[in-house]
């Protein structure tokens, strides 16, 4: 049975233009998937059922996804059979890294989608999630920056073919020429790669790091806070995107998501009956020219101290906090 071809990017027209070309290179339908409401979705058309479709055309389509919807939430990327193309403009993959405006503007209370740097976030994980990494408008950049951001994908999907797009076409055939399946989808991004130990890229540049950083002790949030301004401030390397797992002392119970990208940080609670109690700090972070000294040390001198550490738990809670609160559902243990 031949399987959809699922496309995905920030840039909107690149991404339409790349999956309309494919759809036609392939025979497929061209399917745009959206969660807007219709005054203001990208064209969108339904997904073919057996209605519409012979039932062994049922799966000749192209996906192309809108930039509001997160991949794990298309039940058709997380079959590891399906190919997931990201298109990538190489004139504006290091800004669309470093944006900082939301996905939707409108988004209601509780959609993350309206944070600040949302958009950062959405590019980082499509790239992240991607089998194919497919740059366009390559021609018109220099090959020491050329370089530079193919090696920052490979970074951030080692699992990924990392291409230079010659037409869709081209590129489903050098896909189809490869492994014939891919990881699952959440175990394809750099930074779970590093957290395994297994961080691999296939390209490579001097300029380019993936650190993997682990800390027995958890973070003091006042001086965490401060160190987040000092590693902004750039004086350790420029930091694109870092991702794993931290613990605050004040929230000692909870295991914690940590996600970053750009300028923009989210770190969200884990349900405390999924934690690992081994696991406090263990984080990759992946930039350029990075001093991974004195980063490590950076987040070290924000970990509790001996005095602090002996004191406990119970003292933990009185340190000040100026992280955001998490929600209320989020039970800590007494």
């Amino acid at each position: 049975m031949e399987h959809p071809l699922i496309v995905v990017g920030v840039c909107v027209p690149e991404r339409r233009r790349y999956a309309a070309a494919l759809a036609r290179a392939t025979g497929r339908r061209l399917v745009r998937i959206s969660e807007l409401p219709p005054a203001r979705r990208e064209e969108r058309d339904p997904i073919p059922s057996e209605r519409s479709l012979g039932s062994g055309e049922l799966w000749r389509f192209v996906a192309d996804i809108g930039t509001e919807i997160d991949l794990p939430h298309v039940d058709l990327a997380t079959d590891p059979r399906i190919p997931v193309v990201c298109v990538v403009d190489a004139l504006h993959l290091l800004e669309d890294l470093a944006d900082q405006r939301p996905l939707l503007e409108t988004a209601g209370p509780g959609d993350d989608r309206g944070d600040v740097g949302a958009r950062a976030r959405r590019a980082v994980s499509f790239v992240e999630g991607a089998t194919l990494i497919s740059f366009v408008n390559w021609e018109a950049v220099d090959t020491p920056r050329l370089a530079l951001v193919m090696t920052i994908a490979s970074h951030l999907n080692p699992a990924a073919r990392v291409r230079l797009s010659r037409g869709p076409a081209d590129d489903i055939r050098a896909l189809s020429s490869g492994s014939p399946e891919s990881p699952l989808l959440l175990e394809r991004a750099g930074w779970v790669h590093a957290l395994n130990d297994e961080h691999d890229p296939h390209m490579t540049d001097a300029r380019v790091t993936t650190l993997r950083y682990e800390q027995p002790r958890p973070f003091h949030p006042a001086r965490l806070a401060a160190a987040l301004d000092d590693i902004e401030s750039g004086r350790h390397g420029h930091i694109l995107r870092s991702a794993g797992f931290c613990r605050l002392a004040t929230r000692a119970s909870v295991l914690a998501r940590w996600d970053h990208v750009g300028s923009a940080i989210w770190m969200d609670p884990l349900s405390s009956d999924i934690e690992a109690a081994s696991t406090v700090q263990d984080i990759a972070f992946t930039g350029l020219g990075i001093d991974a000294r004195a980063l490590r040390d950076a987040l070290d001198d924000a970990a509790v101290t001996d005095e602090e550490l002996t004191a406990g738990p119970v003292a933990w809670r009185e340190f000040e906090d100026p992280l955001p609160a998490w929600p209320s559902i989020v039970e800590e243990r007494p």
